[in-house]
């Protein structure tokens, strides 16, 4: 009924066992797609379902080889996680929970997540403007929720369709949120659930705005995915207007104040450049 998938890039290993042994131990069955150039099968117990993906298939179609292998098992629910998240038994079984109790309130529930807390500050992550709407029973309507701690009632997927993974990964997971709400499907945040989870590498806060600093070909996908999804309307408003002021921000800051800012100028500026001309799916495979 319930099944987990984590996707890998470079993990690390005691907090990769501990999770899968907690989601074993909450009675989520396993199933881990890795990106990782080297194979990582041999740290794993024999009831994780493991796929390597040498060659990095990108976090779209991970999340989908993970989600098709979820549809033959005919599982209800999935949860997609990756290998950054701190989980706990009481998370994991309030998760299990949770869909349910929504699924009983409101039919076309596409996902739930958890709060998401910083691991950086450990204070909870929210919308600065956007914020979501209370419902009822601790459950907040959202535009959209990040990918890891979100499960995905399965069936929904008939009609909404798995990630999209010419975005390849910056994106994801709000693309698919959104696309579901156009289908007439809510996206739910459970209030009572708090999730510790780690988005980037580090924080530089300048002039007083906290920027995310990640691996600079990060920034190839973020400038190149903004343009691909802005012309989209099912795309929020909002979204598209913040992101529109966003960019040269990030640029100024990424190209000018960060370490590699040659390289991250040179990330950015192809971004922009592909974005413009539609160029989708990984770097340079077209």
């Amino acid at each position: 009924m319930f099944s987990s998938i984590i996707i890998l890039y470079h993990p690390e290993q005691s907090r990769l066992l501990d999770n899968i042994a907690l989601l074993n131990d909450a009675g989520w069955s396993v199933i881990v797609i890795d990106n990782s150039p080297e194979s990582h099968a041999n740290w794993l117990p024999d009831y994780v379902s493991y796929t390597h993906c040498p060659e990095n298939a990108g976090i779209a179609e991970a999340q989908n080889i993970g989600l098709r292998e979820v549809q033959q098992r005919q599982h209800e629910y999935a949860l997609l996680l990756d290998q950054d998240s701190l989980l706990s038994l009481s998370l994991l079984r309030g998760l299990q929970a949770s869909i349910v109790k929504a699924r009983k309130m409101h039919p076309k529930v596409a996902a739930i997540g958890p709060c998401i807390v910083s691991e950086f500050d450990h204070k909870p992550v929210t919308a600065s403007i956007q914020k979501p709407k209370a419902v009822g029973e601790g459950y907040l309507s959202a535009t959209q929720i990040i990918a890891s701690g979100m499960v995905l009632s399965v069936h929904c997927l008939d009609e909404v369709g798995l990630k999209e993974t010419e975005l390849f990964i910056d994106g994801v997971d709000h693309e698919w949120c959104w696309r579901a709400r156009q289908c007439g499907y809510e996206i739910f945040v459970d209030s009572n659930l708090r999730m510790i989870h780690k988005q980037g590498d580090a924080r530089k806060r300048v002039l007083g705005v906290d920027f995310k600093v990640g691996q600079p070909i990060r920034l190839y996908y973020q400038f190149r995915n903004v343009l691909l999804l802005l012309p989209r309307s099912y795309v929020p408003a909002y979204w598209k207007i913040r992101n529109l002021i966003a960019l040269p921000c990030r640029w100024i800051v990424n190209r000018f104040l960060l370490d590699a800012r040659s390289q991250r100028g040179a990330f950015m500026w192809k971004g922009i450049k592909d974005g413009v001309k539609r160029v989708s799916g990984p770097m340079g495979k077209r």
